[in-house]
């Protein structure tokens, strides 16, 4: 190849970074996750002396040889930066910007396995007490009225019970418009959403969820978000969501790091207890490969043997 006619590493992981938010619709928070992991990349190949296109699989195994034993990172985090080199490569030699892609041959990390954290029933119940218990709310803070603080309550509330009756994940929720959500006699029967890679799934709601839902949003307005701090206004961000269920949690008494994630995981373990087969979970839940949703097999696993273990 012609050095000369070549874009540098940084050109090419900002054409990269640009195919995979608009050709393959990922999300800002994963193209800001491999932005941060190609930099950590380029920086090595810097300081080292190698060039990005001429690399071979020693190069990336020293790389991450480097970042296990000398800066301590986690095995999970190096996986994660050792598939994202590789799809970046990948794309790379699709592109004519390099001849070999020196993660395939690469020995890398194993991702370390880890049965999913889920809400049990009784913990589900405390939650929800927890966000329709009022008795901590003061009556004023930082000019904001206790109807306000109320209202913010019951927001949260509606938004954690979607995602527990619905599996969506904290930012296709926090997405969903009153258009979305298909009425039925008041009721809410299911909800359009857009997931990864632009895809569209409906989610069909409980009967008992979606009557309550459905009359919360019975006066607002189509193209309304549904959990808008105001009318006509943006919903809040994903950050703030995690941080309002950590004060619930803890209030609740749940000795759990519970995230909105682990809300969606307790969704797909009602799922399994009910009956359902993985199949089904994987299109509720938009999942592209069923192997991401066979984690949940373990869950119906580790509660056998739990049972078998009293005998």
């Amino acid at each position: 190849m012609d050095e000369g006619s070549q874009p540098s590493l940084a050109q090419s992981r900002k054409d990269f970074l640009s195919h995979l938010r608009y050709a393959k619709g990922y999300s800002q928070g994963t193209c800001y996750a491999y932005t941060s992991d190609l930099g950590i990349w380029g920086r090595w190949l810097e300081e080292a002396g190698y060039d990005w296109r001429a690399c071979t699989h020693v190069e990336a195994e020293q790389f991450i040889t480097w970042q296990m034993r000398e800066r301590g990172v986690k095995p999970s985090i190096v996986a994660r930066r050792a598939s994202c080199l590789s799809s970046f490569y990948k794309w790379a030699k699709k592109n004519g910007l390099v001849e070999e892609d020196p993660i395939y041959l690469a020995d890398k990390p194993r991702r370390p396995y880890r049965i999913p954290v889920w809400l049990e029933r009784e913990e589900q119940e405390r939650l929800r007490d927890a966000a329709r218990s009022i008795d901590d709310l003061p009556e004023n803070i930082y000019g904001r009225t206790r109807e306000n603080l109320l209202e913010v309550r019951r927001r949260y509330d509606f938004l954690f019970g979607l995602i527990q009756n619905s599996g969506l994940r904290i930012s296709e929720a926090l997405a969903v418009k009153v258009r979305d959500v298909r009425v039925a006699n008041g009721i809410a029967k299911s909800v359009r959403v857009i997931g990864k890679g632009n895809k569209e799934r409906s989610v069909p709601l409980p009967e008992a969820f979606g009557e309550v839902f459905g009359y919360w949003i019975a006066n607002m307005r189509r193209e309304d978000f549904v959990f808008a701090k105001e009318p006509g206004g943006k919903a809040p961000s994903a950050r703030a969501a995690r941080a309002y269920l950590n004060r619930l949690v803890e209030k609740a008494g749940i000795d759990k790091a519970i995230t909105p994630h682990k809300l969606r995981h307790t969704y797909a373990t009602r799922l399994l207890e009910s009956g359902a087969e993985l199949v089904d979970i994987q299109v509720l839940l938009g999942h592209v490969d069923l192997a991401t949703t066979e984690i949940y097999t373990h869950v119906g696993e580790d509660r056998m043997a739990s049972v078998v273990s009293k005998l």
